[in-house]
């Protein structure tokens, strides 16, 4: 598919292109394959697409040629960084307006309208580009993933600490073993834990489970410089960090002294994806000279 803004042409070249695409589904309730698709991208200058695409539109067979398909809405957004949002995903959020958190140039995050509301909210949804909460503070966000089961967000920070906020603002919860930058943070499908990773290499992964989150496992130097991405598998055991230092490393919960598998490229993997199509699980990263790599997560 090509997704394209209110007023862009397919061959039209752009000075600030896509920073952010982020994905979920329209859907509250246990079957994650219901609900339309949600996509929602960000640009350096702050400017938001969202589109609205049926079930089958990114998971059915590949078409001859690329359809190409119009936001539903588009606007530019205030004191953001540009660089960094995630929908909430409307399973864990509830009936409502579907919203995307967004990084702020002072620290917090901006909960901003879609324009969307889930199927069966008691109301329309709110003006597209409305700020309706902002949630924590502190320095710049570099990185943050949502909870996949409790409406809870967790931000690495430019100061090294990541917040665990949760819609409440009740469980608020501030980790401070990082002294450099935070870029990674992810979950694990389960839910039960937390995986950061910084500027220094350092590698830190926290039991989600308990009254306070606390740091089960850690590597010094998980890699030779910064760690700029980290996704959790399938099964909530092995995780995978990609690094500036043009290393890919596998890890498993179990073994965490060294990387059960790592490979090199000649290019650093700044964005790394686990999927699944077709019963077979992938690995897709981007690198920062345009390639995109896949890579096989099925045992041998």
């Amino acid at each position: 598919n090509i997704l394209l803004g209110r007023n862009q042409l397919s061959a039209q070249k752009t000075i600030l292109g896509c920073s952010q695409l982020s994905l979920a589904r329209n859907y509250v309730g246990d079957d994650d394959m219901a609900g339309d698709w949600i996509a929602v991208s960000l640009d350096l200058a702050g400017r938001v697409r969202v589109w609205t695409l049926p079930p089958d539109e990114l998971t059915g067979n590949v078409p001859e040629s690329p359809t190409q398909n119009r936001c539903t809405h588009e606007f530019v957004t205030e004191k953001t960084t540009g660089t960094l949002m995630a929908i909430c995903p409307p399973r864990i959020a509830g009936d409502g307006d579907v919203v995307v958190a967004m990084a702020r140039l002072d620290g917090t995050i901006a909960m901003i309208a879609t324009g969307i509301s889930t199927p069966k909210a008691k109301k329309d949804p709110s003006e597209p580009g409305t700020v309706l909460d902002t949630w924590g503070n502190g320095t710049v966000a570099m990185s943050m993933a949502w909870h996949p089961i409790q409406h809870t967000l967790a931000v690495g920070r430019r100061d090294g600490t990541v917040d665990i906020i949760s819609a409440s603002k009740r469980g608020y919860h501030r980790l401070t073993q990082h002294s450099y930058p935070v870029r990674a943070v992810s979950f694990t499908p389960d839910g039960e834990l937390l995986i950061t990773g910084s500027d220094d290499g350092f590698l830190a992964v926290w039991d989600m489970n308990r009254r306070v989150p606390t740091l089960v496992h850690h590597v010094v130097k998980a890699h030779s410089s910064w760690i700029l991405n980290v996704t959790a598998l399938g099964d909530s055991r092995r995780f995978v960090t990609s690094g500036a230092d043009q290393n890919l490393q596998v890890w498993h919960l179990s073994q965490m002294h060294a990387p059960v598998h790592s490979f090199h490229g000649d290019h650093s993997v700044w964005t790394i994806k686990a999927t699944t199509q077709r019963d077979a699980a992938r690995l897709v990263g981007g690198s920062d000279d345009g390639w995109l790599q896949v890579y096989s997560l099925e045992d041998k």
